[in-house]
């Protein structure tokens, strides 16, 4: 059938153009099952940085247009490619798609094809054969290839996370000696501990303070949190394990952090951990957030819900924290 051009073009509707992505009509649940960005970061980016202006209903809900939506999809690219929401947040959308798209295309140059490559989880089964085997050079050898092909932040939770909770699952059932769980975690954080090495955190990058409390010596949560915080793009001031809360305190104050980690793995004195992650908050300016992770938080979350304190449930948290740069557990619902 032939439809006559210019009844067409005279009845068109103006809100089929361009104008349609400006309308304001999504609420922040759509928006952030859009862009995979949390309701948190969503609300921080805006406060912090004004990177969109979304509308508000009748009732003070926010909404926001498709425009809106497509501009929060590149920030959460961009700062998921290691850049800082800081640095990006000020650049036309148009901008953004071009260092989106080249970002993407950096990465296809320095991966290469890598058709026969296996998923990096797939190198689960034969890493622990050679931990069993007590075959440390063969290795160190896998997990970096692994990472070379995967990336940081795929090896992170892929491979060096679900390995690490299988080795301590396999030693808990007495499937593996001592010797073996200690060979295969000391490789792990060898491996993680050089890739840091070649993370390099760009101009004005916020700084992220991290370390395990005293008394707590397990230290290959703490280099897991700083290898996801360093891939976001942060610079990361790693101090290492056992250490006490003024000592912590101090680091970040002098090295300007805007937020200080603790890692904390095993409790086998819990008023003591309690006591220290207090005196901590206590000693650190109202302005430095304080994040605690590791297997043994979640079980000490109820004693340390106090103000600047957040309890994470792993490292899709931590980035999440990171991309909000801090998103604030008392933040005001929309």
């Amino acid at each position: 059938m032939h439809l006559d051009n210019s009844w067409t073009a005279s009845h068109i509707s103006p809100m089929t153009t361009g104008e349609e992505s400006t309308i304001a009509r999504h609420p922040i649940g759509v928006v952030a099952d859009r862009t995979r960005l949390s309701q948190d970061v969503l609300r921080v980016w805006e406060r912090r940085y004004g990177v969109v202006e979304p509308g508000r209903s009748a009732s003070g809900q926010r909404l926001y247009s498709d425009a809106d939506i497509e501009r929060l999809r590149l920030l959460g690219l961009a700062t998921g490619a290691g850049r800082s929401i800081s640095l990006i947040a000020p650049l036309p959308t148009a901008e953004l798609e071009q260092l989106v798209r080249e970002d993407a295309d950096a990465r296809k140059v320095e991966r290469g094809p890598e058709p026969d490559a296996p998923p990096p989880s797939d190198i689960l089964a034969p890493a622990l054969e050679r931990i069993v085997a007590l075959d440390g050079p063969g290795l160190e050898l896998m997990l970096r290839r692994t990472l070379l092909t995967a990336g940081l932040p795929a090896f992170l939770d892929s491979v060096a996370t679900p390995l690490l909770r299988r080795l301590g699952d396999e030693w808990h059932a007495g499937r593996l000696a001592p010797s073996q769980e200690h060979l295969g975690s000391a490789i792990v954080q060898r491996v993680i501990s050089a890739a840091l090495l070649t993370v390099t955190a760009p101009p004005g990058a916020p700084n992220l303070v991290i370390a395990t409390p005293a008394g707590e010596r397990h230290e290959i949560g703490a280099v897991l949190a700083a290898a996801a915080a360093a891939s976001e793009g942060w610079r990361v001031t790693y101090l290492g394990a056992d250490l006490p809360a003024r000592d912590i305190a101090d680091a970040a104050v002098r090295t300007d952090a805007t937020a200080v980690g603790l890692s904390i793995i095993y409790v086998t004195d819990r008023k003591a951990v309690i006591a220290e992650v207090r005196a901590l908050r206590e000693l650190l300016p109202a302005s430095i957030q304080l994040l605690i992770g590791g297997g043994a938080s979640a079980a000490l979350a109820s004693e340390l819900a106090m103000r600047g304190v957040r309890v994470l449930a792993g490292l899709g948290d931590l980035r999440h924290a990171m991309r909000g740069e801090i998103a604030l557990p008392d933040s005001a619902p929309a």
